[in-house]
């Protein structure tokens, strides 16, 4: 790790300036299509789905901001996890800001006596919990979603209409039924509202699955998917954001972007972290630093990925730290052999882990195998275990191999020598040296066998000074 220059003053986070919105122009073009057409008149509904951090609020709140500089009213509204229960609540949040600006001749005119205090109490002067209309029949509710329909059609009738909702994969019921009737009376209105969920959240809201179908079978929505940002925008945001050349910062960026894979989230927070502990910073009007040859993970991501493992279930848990003891590959059959819970629950915990995006499949010849959909997912998840966990679970790991493996067990002497190596106790060193050494004797024949000359070949382990003294005495 290099350390900054003791002379150069350090910038804080908060002196990075705002990162350019790069790699999006695909997006921003259909979504100024989108604008156009809803200010003609040809309303419709956007859902932007992906993984967290992909950039999907930055680019909502983007053209939110395109809207009002051609005089759109922007209302925008975000759905809560801790607020799950409570009824309309994501309109509320969206809409009151608006209402609240209006003089009560205006907002009667708005409304022409309609009452939506199910969704606004302070219409109704604020009194009495707020109910959702199912609670008093289909009737109320029937004439509460008309009501609401006709007013979301009467304030875009001067100003045309954005609404932004947020984390649909959070909100109530009540709102979600309240967007599809919305959305299916828009067609003639100038209103464009665009939904966001996280992509492996949705399983969990099965309400918002058959909201986002239901308006996609009838045509009054649409759903963009928002990926990582490519590796050339990667590039680009870097020479923006610090002002310097491909040549100086190629490495570098070659670095972060095989450590965030075009993660949005997790590149801005990794150069909010490199600014903060000066290890890129500024001297004489340039920015320094680029040699940097290894990223730290901020805490930023970890508590975020942390809060994304929590909702997994227990054996989803356990499989996603016996993938990440085993490597940044599993096979089924070795995660079969151990885990340790029957092949039903396993299957079903991996099920969970892949509609999660934690985990992908892929099949390799005759296996099936699994990577983490993120480096990161890995990582986190390995050294939340702790170095104490991280070491039985190296044991558990090298024994069960090693059984299935069986007789075959030398042809994966590598393998099994890395877990055996990092179990680090002394009664398992002896096996720990034997595949050691074996390991490097099939290096070395395989080296032997594709050039025709034998070389010694490099095997790098780690080792602690007591492992050492282990092995040495085991042979």
């Amino acid at each position: 790790m290099m350390d900054p220059a003791p002379s150069s003053p350090h910038h804080t986070a908060s002196s990075l300036p705002p990162l350019p919105l790069v790699g999006r122009s695909t997006e921003l073009a259909m979504l100024s299509g989108l604008l156009d057409a809803a200010e003609k008149g040809r309303g419709t509904t956007l859902f932007l789905e992906g993984e967290g951090g992909q950039g999907k609020t930055r680019l909502a709140l983007a053209t939110g901001e395109r809207a009002a500089k051609h005089g759109w009213l922007v209302a925008i509204g975000r759905a809560y996890p801790v607020e799950v229960g409570v009824p309309y609540a994501l309109f509320a949040d969206a809409l009151l800001p608006v209402l609240r600006t209006l003089d009560a001749a205006a907002l009667s005119v708005l409304t022409r006596g309609a009452d939506l205090s199910h969704v606004f109490p302070m219409l109704a002067g604020g009194g009495g919990p707020i109910r959702s209309a199912g609670d008093q029949g289909s009737e109320v509710k029937t004439r509460l979603l008309w009501n609401f329909a006709q007013l979301i059609a009467r304030l875009a009738q001067k100003r045309p209409l954005l609404l932004i909702l947020e984390n649909l994969h959070w909100a109530d019921e009540s709102s979600l039924e309240m967007l599809h009737f919305t959305a299916r009376q828009l067609g003639a209105s100038r209103v464009l509202v665009i939904g966001t969920y996280n992509a492996s959240s949705q399983e969990r809201a099965p309400a918002l699955v058959s909201l986002r179908q239901s308006l996609v079978g009838l045509g009054a929505a649409r759903v963009h998917h928002l990926g990582p940002l490519s590796r050339a925008a990667t590039d680009e945001l870097i020479q923006e954001v610090f002002g310097v050349s491909d040549a100086v910062s190629r490495e570098f960026a070659a670095l972060l972007y095989g450590w965030t894979r075009g993660n949005p989230f997790f590149v801005e927070e990794t150069l909010k972290a490199l600014v903060t502990s000066g290890r890129l910073y500024q001297r004489d009007g340039l920015w320094h630093g680029w040699e940097i040859a290894d990223i730290d993970l901020p805490r930023s991501i970890r508590e975020a990925v942390v809060a994304r493992l929590d909702r997994l279930s227990a054996d989803a848990q356990r499989v996603a730290a016996m993938a990440a003891v085993i490597g940044t590959r599993a096979s089924y059959d070795a995660l079969d052999a151990v885990v340790g819970m029957p092949r039903s629950g396993l299957v079903e915990a991996i099920d969970e882990l892949r509609a999660q995006h934690i985990l992908d499949e892929r099949r390799e010849g005759d296996r099936i195998v699994y990577d983490f959909s993120h480096p990161i997912l890995r990582d986190v998840i390995y050294q939340e275990m702790g170095l104490a966990r991280a070491r039985l679970l190296h044991a558990t790991v090298a024994d069960a191999l090693e059984r299935h493996y069986a007789d075959h067990a030398d042809e994966h002497a590598d393998e099994l020598a890395y877990h055996f190596a990092r179990a680090d106790a002394r009664d398992v060193a002896p096996k720990a040296a034997r595949y050691l050494a074996l390991a490097g004797r099939n290096a070395l024949t395989r080296r032997s066998d594709q050039t025709g000359q034998v070389k010694r070949p490099q095997v790098r382990l780690r080792l602690s000074t007591q492992q050492t003294a282990s092995w040495a005495t085991a042979r």
